[in-house]
């Protein structure tokens, strides 16, 4: 079997009963999604004033799936979206500690629904986007092109 770069590889659960489960295919390029909570206001003068509560560093990853690998990705969203953090390393073949991340899932929540599309020219392939922030709040320090 064939060993894509860029194949996600998921851990949750709770010691003892860990599911650690990596995808056949590869991800999409992934894309950082930045959101902040707060406000901005400007005066009748002109002058503009904000101020900023939390800003989020997310990224939100295409995974590219077969439809036998959706009950995995289920397992995961009825771990995750009970706010319990998990383990995600980008690349399935890179597992040291250092390139596993511990994060949250940040879409879908509980109480969004999820839905998987058909990829264009290859029907047999699904694609489910999801969005992750780290738990420890820093920015992403991933290149998907290694640039």
């Amino acid at each position: 079997m064939t060993h894509f770069p860029w194949r996600p590889r998921f851990v949750f659960g709770v010691a003892g009963d860990l599911t650690d489960w990596s995808t056949i295919l590869p991800a999409r390029p992934w894309e950082r999604v930045t959101p902040t909570i707060g406000g901005s206001r400007t005066a009748a003068g002109g002058t503009p004033a904000a101020y900023v509560v939390r800003r989020d560093y997310n990224i939100r990853l295409p995974l590219r799936l077969y439809e036998t690998e959706l009950q995995n990705l289920s397992a995961l969203f009825e771990w995750a979206q009970g706010a319990e953090s998990f383990l995600w390393y980008p690349d399935a073949t890179v597992t040291t500690a250092e390139s596993a991340y511990t994060v949250y899932l940040e879409s879908p929540l509980a109480g969004e629904s999820w839905t998987d599309a058909r990829m264009a020219g290859f029907q047999e392939v699904a694609e489910v986007s999801i969005v992750l922030r780290r738990v420890d709040g820093y920015a992403w320090d991933l290149d998907f092109f290694g640039c």
